[in-house]
């Protein structure tokens, strides 16, 4: 990889970096759009004059201009992922394709307010390319030459877009000369930078193109004249052909038309020689273009150029990820059977590329960092896991993984680090946030330092603002199942309740730390204390749990007393009549539920369980699982299909027999096993249906049903073909003479 990118002058632009900050533009000025609003509709009021005359009903009022845009600045003031109006605002500020410095009726002070607009875009969609094309482009039609450098430097490495890179050559084209020794070098690097990263995109075939039309048509003197004397000729032809090789055993969408041009190459080069080497080539070039089949069904709907948006933003994101998903695994599956060098430059590409539009999608940064890791290249991993933590600074789940990643290089440093610059990012946030954040910071201290630095860093917990109880359930959990100290872990508990008295989950954990620790009379204790303090639902939690204690470990005096207690108490907090609560089926039975469930079974049978649900149980109410089982209702007669007759009169009802076996039948909720499907069942009766069971009594020579078919052919009744399972097997049977 070039460490510099050629630039202007035919020497070399300032470093780019490897991995500088995704969107490191300068911040938001909040007057920078209604600036360019205002400048806009004053320059539209100072030309109007001079434009030729028009129907006046397509004229665009300067009142109307501004209008327009302040009410594109309002929407992004609210949402400022609103991409339509992002992109709409651009749309109009921008000056026309094609109008020079000249040209621009706005002037220098319009330039500086259309470059900060863009600054602000890119701040919200730091992988735009579009619209580090649209900065970089104004900055080079301003002569900006150094913001230009720098700009590229930012951008280049991050945005692995043909778009983008395709003006960073029309730039280094446009600043140098390709006559001279120095501009001619700088042009070729130029290229084959691009090409060492983006040659393997499926779309980079012109640019294969654009290269080796630059090198066939250059002068070998001025461009090869570091070669010896009398072989720059021979240099020349050396690289066209190196670059021919390269682009056709590369799936692009090119890939036919550049082996037509290297076969017509080699032939005009060496006619006896050609057909040799286009011979050994030949097996590469069928694998890329077999290859390139299957790459474009995957690249078939992907959006390359779709701003990146959070989750949930726009339309087609899910959809967009699955394909991407895809042509990432299709890519590591290694198709070309390439060397593991060229398999990492193409699967890198994909994975940058990926993330221009799923910026915002965790699983993908950390996919993209354990893929690095798997192949063996931690320095790169450490590289995309910091990257990650830069584009999503409140994803606390990625700086874990990044923490995790560098302690297990023993670089622990490192991974405090990471830490202390999540505490400073999350500070702000909801203390649930937070507390996950000193916990997990706690836990990992104890592990690679021991107890006394998590001891010093609860301190500073407890010191922080918004942290959540969870930092002291944590703390006192930590120094029991590490140290086994019983007296310290209650104290950090205690010390706990001073400001979390309230909190019914800290209150539980507390609980069942010293329910766990045979503790039964603090435990007890505890509740009650709670009770003192416990509102709305969390009081109704406090008593059920409560209530649950003393079934595991009270007896039953104390059990009975305390029911009492809670059913007034609820009472009260529900402000419900007693009287109005013996009116609700199941009411009584629940607390019974409650009483003698175990670790989520209770006391009664499927069966019963059915009907507890069809009087409807509280489960809420008293802290009760699901009673998932179905009730079985009362079968109830319902209106029968009527049924199509050939003769005779059509009945609503099925006949006894039939009806006697539904009812004898158990409710479909009681099928424990299988159920046949509807094509299963189908087929049976299309099987049924297709015997001829009259032709099979002919030739089994079986009565046709006695003096009952006399008496039913007299009375005009017709004789159904007969459906009754047994006696198909009867004759079966018979036909087969068992």
């Amino acid at each position: 990889m070039a460490s510099a990118t050629p630039m202007s002058g035919g020497g070399s632009a300032p470093e780019v970096k490897n991995e500088p900050k995704d969107g490191a533009q300068v911040k938001v000025e909040p007057s920078g759009i209604q600036k360019l609003i205002q400048e806009k509709a004053a320059a539209q009021a100072q030309t109007s004059y001079k434009q030729p005359a028009r129907r006046r009903g397509n004229v665009v009022r300067p009142s109307q201009l501004t209008g327009t845009l302040d009410a594109l600045k309002s929407r992004i003031e609210v949402d400022k992922y609103d991409v339509e109006a992002w992109e709409t605002l651009l749309g109009q500020l921008k000056p026309p394709s094609g109008a020079g410095r000249q040209a621009d009726i706005r002037g220098r002070a319009s330039s500086d307010t259309l470059r900060q607009v863009y600054r602000d875009f890119l701040e919200v969609f730091p992988t735009s390319s579009a619209g580090w094309r649209g900065i970089l482009e104004l900055e080079s039609s301003e002569g900006e030459q150094q913001r230009v450098n720098e700009g590229f430097g930012q951008s280049l490495l991050r945005i692995k877009s043909l778009d983008l890179w395709r003006v960073y050559i029309k730039h280094v084209r446009a600043t140098n000369r390709s006559d001279t020794p120095d501009g001619s070098n700088a042009i070729k690097q130029a290229y084959e930078f691009t090409l060492d990263h983006l040659g393997t995109d499926i779309n980079s075939g012109p640019l294969w193109m654009e290269y080796l039309f630059f090198l066939q048509n250059s002068n070998a003197g001025v461009l090869f004249g570091e070669s010896a004397a009398g072989n720059e000729e021979s240099a020349k032809l050396v690289a066209i052909r190196r670059a021919f090789q390269r682009a056709v055993t590369i799936p692009t969408h090119s890939l036919e038309a550049l082996w037509r041009e290297y076969d017509k190459f080699e032939n005009g080069v060496n006619r006896q020689l050609a057909k040799q080497i286009i011979n050994d080539l030949q097996g590469q070039y069928s694998t890329s273009r077999t290859i390139y089949r299957e790459l474009k069904k995957k690249w078939e709907g992907i959006k390359g150029g779709a701003l990146a948006t959070p989750p949930g933003k726009s339309h087609g994101q899910y959809k967009q990820q699955k394909l991407w998903i895809s042509l990432i695994a299709f890519e590591r599956s290694n198709p070309l059977k390439l060397e593991k060098e060229s398999l990492g430059v193409r699967v890198e590409l994909v994975y940058n590329q990926c993330l221009l539009c799923l910026y915002h999608f965790p699983e993908i940064w950390y996919e993209y960092a354990t893929w690095h890791a798997s192949a063996g290249d931690k320095e790169r991993a450490s590289e995309v896991f910091k990257r990650a933590t830069e584009a999503l600074p409140s994803c606390t789940i990625l700086s874990f993984a990044a923490a995790d990643f560098e302690a297990a290089q023993d670089k622990i440093e490192e991974a405090k680090k990471i830490y202390e610059d999540l505490l400073v990012r999350v500070a702000d946030l909801e203390p649930q946030t937070q507390g996950q954040v000193w916990i997990q910071y706690m836990r990992f201290l104890r592990r690679t330092e021991g107890a006394s630095s998590s001891r010093k860093l609860f301190l500073r917990a407890r010191k922080s603002e918004g942290h959540s109880h969870h930092i002291y359930s944590t703390s006192a959990l930590l120094e029991w199942q590490n140290g086994k100290d019983m007296k310290v872990a209650k104290n950090i508990f205690e010390l706990g309740l001073k400001s979390f008295l309230k909190e019914t989950e800290y209150v539980l954990d507390y609980a069942g730390f010293l329910v766990s620790q045979g503790d039964i009379s603090n435990a007890r204790i505890l509740y009650e204390r709670a009770l003192t303090v416990a509102q709305g639902e969390g009081a109704r939690t406090i008593w059920n749990e409560f209530l649950k204690f003393e079934y595991q470990c009270g007896d039953l005096q104390s059990t009975l007393a305390l029911e009492k207690r809670r059913k007034e108490a609820l009472e009260e907090l529900d402000d419900v009549d007693p009287d109005e609560l013996l009116k609700r089926p199941g009411y009584s039975i629940g607390l019974l539920l409650l009483r003698y469930s175990v670790n989520g079974m209770l006391p009664c049978s499927e069966k019963t369980l059915g009907h507890l649900q069809a009087v409807k149980v509280d489960e809420a109410f008293y802290g009760l699982p699901k009673l998932a089982s179905e009730p079985e209702s009362p079968r109830t007669e319902q209106p029968r299909e009527v049924i199509k007759t050939e003769g005779g009169q059509p009945s609503n009802t099925l006949p006894s027999a039939l009806s006697n076996l539904l009812d004898k039948l158990p409710p479909r909720n009681r099928l424990n096993g299988p159920l046949p499907s509807a094509a299963e069942v189908d087929s049976v009766l299309q099987v049924i249906s297709s015997l001829d069971f009259k032709l099979l009594r002919e030739e089994e020579g079986i009565p046709s049903g006695g003096g009952g078919a006399s008496k039913r052919k007299r009375e005009g009744v017709r004789e159904d073909r007969v459906r009754d399972v047994y006696r198909m097997r009867q004759m079966e049977r018979a036909r087969r003479g068992r």
